[in-house]
């Protein structure tokens, strides 16, 4: 269904290959440390990465891909017990993740086809014994699917505008999608549960982003489903805060998390929905792994201050009310 508004989908963590570059710590010597770290890695000097890792992990030590890229200068520097060790520890920061950056991020494509790659698939295959190739394979096509027309639309919107025939062709092909994708995963769903983590890796995000996109009834339904994945710890919680951000807002309610932005017709420019405590919202984004309110503007060219905020609300409240 075509939206009035918008919401972008931090897919870093559902592999689009959008990478933001967050650091685990604020402290600048550790930002150095690690972006010098992975320059020696892609530049093969694997001794001096090791020697900018040890002393960024001196400052914290929390970061699966940091750790994953420490284990990849271990491995080819010969240091095989550094290797382990560090191996051993992303994959106890998240093991999901740490299988996942390995096969998709670039720096790590000279290692696929060695007994790294066997390292990696064997702890994989620890922490998740359940795994369903097949299934993941699946919702990969279903998110592709998801995703296609949509990436496209920021693009067609711009040159031709968000109501011209060229983006009535991608809607109604993503509409199509949608309508096709509802039906399996809900099926899906019904049937076996959830599909998460532990079923199938970093495909866990497919079935909410197929939620995401389905009609509100469907999103009511699905939410208590959705809410017990993230409790389980077969969901990341930042999606599940998405969804209930997107219920609110489609009830005409105020959003809890700060995701739902609209787009002025008139003048182009974006806005947050209304939002339920904007003074407190970034505290509770923290709690559930979204990053900054700020930081999210950016990516739309905004900008976002509470009282502003605070001030669009109440103007717009007083006109309905007019």
């Amino acid at each position: 269904m075509r939206s009035t508004f918008l919401t972008l989908l931090l897919l870093t963590i559902l592999g689009t290959g959008v990478r933001a570059q967050n650091f685990s710590s604020t402290d600048p010597a550790y930002a150095e440390n690690v972006t010098l770290g992975e320059a020696k890695l892609i530049a093969a000097e694997y001794d001096s990465c090791l020697v900018y890792y040890a002393t960024a992990f001196a400052i914290k030590s929390t970061s699966f891909l940091s750790t994953m890229r420490a284990a990849a200068c271990a491995h080819s520097a010969g240091e095989s017990t550094l290797r382990d060790i560090y191996l051993d520890h992303a994959f106890g920061l998240s093991p999901d993740g740490a299988a996942s950056v390995f096969k998709s991020y670039d720096e790590f494509a000279y290692l696929q086809e060695t007994p790294f790659a066997g390292l990696v698939e064997e702890r994989f295959a620890v922490a998740f014994p359940n795994f369903n190739q097949r299934l993941a394979d699946t919702l990969a096509e279903v998110q592709r699917t998801d995703q296609e027309q949509r990436g496209q639309m920021s693009t067609v919107g711009d040159q031709y505008g968000y109501e011209s025939p060229q983006m009535d062709s991608l809607w109604a092909i993503q509409n199509f999608s949608d309508s096709v994708n509802t039906i399996y995963v809900t099926k899906l769903i019904d049937s076996s549960g959830y599909p998460g983590k532990s079923i199938v890796g970093e495909q866990a995000g497919t079935a909410f982003l197929v939620i995401q996109h389905a009609d509100l009834g469907v999103q009511e339904k699905y939410l208590p489903v959705l809410r017990s994945a993230a409790e389980a710890g077969e969901l990341n919680y930042r999606s599940l805060a998405l969804l209930i951000d997107r219920i609110e807002q489609r009830n005409d309610r105020p959003q809890i998390y700060g995701s739902q932005v609209g787009r002025d017709t008139t003048t182009g420019d974006f806005y947050f929905f209304p939002i339920a405590e904007p003074y407190k919202v970034d505290s509770l984004r923290e709690t559930v792994g979204l990053g900054a309110l700020t930081d999210y503007a950016k990516r739309w060219n905004f900008s976002y201050d509470p009282a502003a905020q605070v001030a669009r609300q109440e103007a717009a409240t007083k006109v309905n009310k007019d």
